[in-house]
């Protein structure tokens, strides 16, 4: 009987996509907070991902687990190849520094003291290609999954307005207000105005 290896939640794309498309906030909410995760998660900026997705949170309203969970796009499994191509990218407008070989085992790191030495490496060693890649690969990464995480939530049912979730008339969505409640009356009562009939003449 032969058995196979199981893969780790966090290199399983599609553990990671229904832990996404489970979360229970509008489709606006979610996507946003998918897209800034990809950002991150295309940047070289592993071990401190989820540090950014809560300093960006303080900053801008997402759906902050839906990030947490996106980041996971980098992990150890997949860091060198997604780097990597990044790097490539960064190639088309700065000269080719290192090979393959040397990409590898300057991110290649074990404990906190090696990640110090891979984070001096991506910086100076082998500096502009990567980071300028990184910043073309990671906003197209962004903006690419907003409308395709809205576009999946809505295959799921759960696109929902974001700004008002439940309101099924515009004055529902309206905050009450002693003017609004008078405005609200005066239109109940001139709805359908009664003709007032002709007073004959005497």
């Amino acid at each position: 009987m032969s058995s196979s290896k199981s893969i780790p939640w966090w290199n399983s794309p599609r553990t990671l996509l229904r832990a996404i498309l489970s979360l229970d906030d509008s489709a606006h909410s979610i996507a946003k907070g998918t897209a800034i995760g990809m950002f991150l998660g295309l940047t070289p900026t592993v071990g401190i991902q989820m540090v950014l997705v809560m300093l960006v949170s303080l900053f801008v309203r997402f759906n902050r687990k839906a990030a947490l969970i996106t980041v996971y796009i980098s992990n150890p499994l997949t860091m060198i190849p997604i780097y990597w191509a990044n790097y490539k990218v960064g190639t088309l407008f700065f000269k080719d520094t290192v090979t393959h070989e040397d990409f590898e085992r300057l991110l290649t790191y074990h404990g906190f003291s090696e990640w110090l030495d891979a984070i001096h490496a991506v910086f100076i060693d082998v500096g502009m290609p990567l980071l300028f890649g990184s910043a073309i690969v990671a906003t197209v990464g962004g903006v690419i999954t907003y409308p395709l995480m809205r576009w999946l939530l809505r295959a799921v049912g759960k696109d929902k307005p974001h700004d008002v979730e439940n309101a099924t008339d515009p004055v529902d969505a309206v905050e009450p207000t002693a003017n609004s409640a008078v405005k609200v009356v005066e239109h109940s009562v001139n709805v359908s105005p009664k003709t007032k009939p002709a007073e004959t003449a005497g």
